[in-house]
């Protein structure tokens, strides 16, 4: 006699599933699987506003570096004005024809081929605002043809100027030398 004779449950215990059906490891296993997913995307949610502050400031960086680079390359002086209220800043150049940041005009985004004009708390920035501005006594910031940052009078700015913006993320434009630095978490 087999042993299979003696124990018919043994035999059905050991066979496979029938088609299109799921053992329990198989479903406790699934269930772990969307528990883990489920929780890293939770962690993941979190931290999505300290991304886009974070993403605001290195593109606020990096558009006054832009402005700093090429008031350098082309010795026209180059302005960046913020407007805290609006949560923007655009980027202008003088016309060498008649000199002065009172005759500044928005220069052409290379990338988008428009008016240079960024604005935060839409899109990739949601949640990203300015909280303040602050270069010497005003919201915008020259560069000469040195790269030395200027102040909205057109003189050499005496203290080095500061953009925070949500988050606590500042960028902050060196006195002196221009650099332009961003500091967060």
């Amino acid at each position: 006699m087999h042993s299979s004779e003696h124990h018919p449950c043994l035999c059905n215990a050991l066979r496979a599933p029938a088609r299109g059906a799921f053992t329990l490891v198989e479903v406790v296993v699934v269930m772990i699987l969307v528990g883990i997913m489920g929780a890293a995307a939770v962690v993941s949610m979190n931290s999505i506003p300290s991304s886009r502050h974070s993403l605001a400031a290195r593109q606020v960086q990096s558009d006054l570096v832009f402005a700093r680079e090429r008031a350098m390359a082309t010795g026209i002086r180059h302005w960046v004005a913020f407007s805290v209220s609006t949560n923007s800043y655009s980027l202008l150049a003088e016309d060498p024809l008649n000199p002065g940041r009172a005759g500044a005009m928005t220069i052409t985004d290379p990338a988008k081929q428009g008016p240079f004009v960024q604005r935060l708390n839409i899109n990739e920035f949601t949640g990203a605002t300015f909280a303040s501005a602050v270069f010497d006594a005003g919201t915008e910031v020259g560069f000469d043809w040195l790269g030395e940052p200027l102040s909205a009078v057109s003189v050499p700015l005496a203290a080095s100027g500061t953009v925070t913006i949500s988050g606590n993320h500042r960028v902050i434009v060196q006195s002196g030398t221009g650099m332009v630095t961003h500091e967060g978490p």
